[in-house]
C-alpha cells in the first residue's frame, strides 16, 4: 500500500507541473484576462499532492506505531 501511495503522491506532483507548464503557455498567448482561468489547474493539482503528502505521512506513522506495539 505504500508504494502505492507513494505513487499517487508522485503522480500528482507531475500532473501539477503538467498543468502550470500549460497555464504559463496560456497566460503568455493569451494575456492575463484570459488565461488566468488556467492557473486552478495547477493550484487544484497541487492541493491534491499536499493531501495526498499528509495523508500518507499520517498513514505510515499510525502503520509504523501499530507494528511497535504488536512486535
Amino acid at each position: 500500500m505504500r508504494k502505492l501511495n507513494r505513487l499517487m503522491e508522485h503522480f500528482w506532483a507531475a500532473v501539477a507541473i503538467a498543468t502550470f507548464l500549460a497555464a504559463l503557455w496560456a497566460l503568455y498567448q493569451f494575456g492575463w484576462q484570459e488565461g488566468r482561468q488556467w492557473l486552478w489547474f495547477p493550484m487544484i493539482a497541487g492541493a491534491m499532492f499536499a493531501f495526498r503528502r499528509f495523508t500518507r505521512r499520517k498513514l505510515e506513522a499510525m502503520e509504523d506505531r501499530e507494528a511497535g506495539r504488536s512486535g
